[in-house]
């Protein structure tokens, strides 16, 4: 999920020279939370700017007069008000606690097969980044794309244009759908074009009937099988200048 170590030092190090001295289950460090939280934040806030920026390009070529000079601060203003929501404070709680499961399934693992505690403790400082790595593709792929519509729906409505907001929709085979052989639970496929007002909100089709409604692709609140590592994307439709 990006490379801080620049900055903090290694989880899985910390925690190996803890249950060297300990011989017991160690704590993550204490902020380690934090970490996962900052790592979000920059990347919330490197996807509000870059979608961010190109409805406000979008504004300005429909004849908008758009003052972009204080940008730098709505786009982090923006990318603060995601990382704030509980949905995603419920995420990195869960993403520590994943970790934490994984340090005490590494070392019962290392205790199964009779290491000692220098074995077990070089486990875990070869095998705790390589399992994160593991998850970091996917989360970043989801929290990224989420923050990305947030951003474009909080610039789109900076412009001050009247617009309509369009679901945009991946085609390819790997695009949410009720065909066979891979049934989801959503079809994102049937949502490609729909148009509601900026304040609406999009029916996403659900397998036996009915639907879930969400503000933007990837929206906080959305159901796991309607977000996670879904693609789709927002679009703006000025209705009149």
């Amino acid at each position: 999920m990006g490379d801080d170590s620049g900055r903090f030092p290694s989880v899985s190090g910390l925690v190996a020279s803890e249950f060297e001295i300990s011989g017991g289950v160690p704590f993550l460090p204490p902020d380690h939370e934090q970490r996962i939280a900052e790592i979000f934040r920059r990347m919330a806030l490197a996807s509000v700017e870059a979608n961010g920026n190109r409805v406000l390009g979008q504004g300005k070529a429909a004849g908008q007069r758009i003052e972009t000079k204080d940008f730098a601060a709505f786009f982090q203003r923006l990318a603060d008000e995601w990382i704030s929501a509980e949905a995603i404070r419920q995420r990195i709680a869960a993403i520590a606690e994943t970790t934490r499961d994984q340090l005490i399934r590494v070392i019962q693992m290392g205790q199964t097969e009779g290491d000692g505690i220098d074995q077990i403790a070089r486990n875990i400082s070869r095998r705790l980044p390589r399992i994160s790595r593991q998850r970091a593709a996917l989360i970043a792929r989801t929290e990224t794309h989420g923050a990305a519509n947030y951003g474009a729906d909080g610039a789109a409505r900076a412009t001050g244009l009247r617009l309509r907001k369009e679901w945009i929709s991946i085609a390819d085979h790997r695009t949410r759908d009720f065909l066979e052989p891979d049934i989801s639970e959503f079809s994102h496929r049937a949502m490609n074009g729909k148009t509601v007002e900026m304040d609406g909100m999009f029916q996403v089709p659900r397998k036996g009937g009915g639907f879930e409604l969400l503000a933007y692709p990837g929206a906080l609140g959305g159901s796991a099988a309607n977000v996670i590592n879904c693609r789709c994307a927002t679009g703006h439709i000025v209705e009149d200048l």
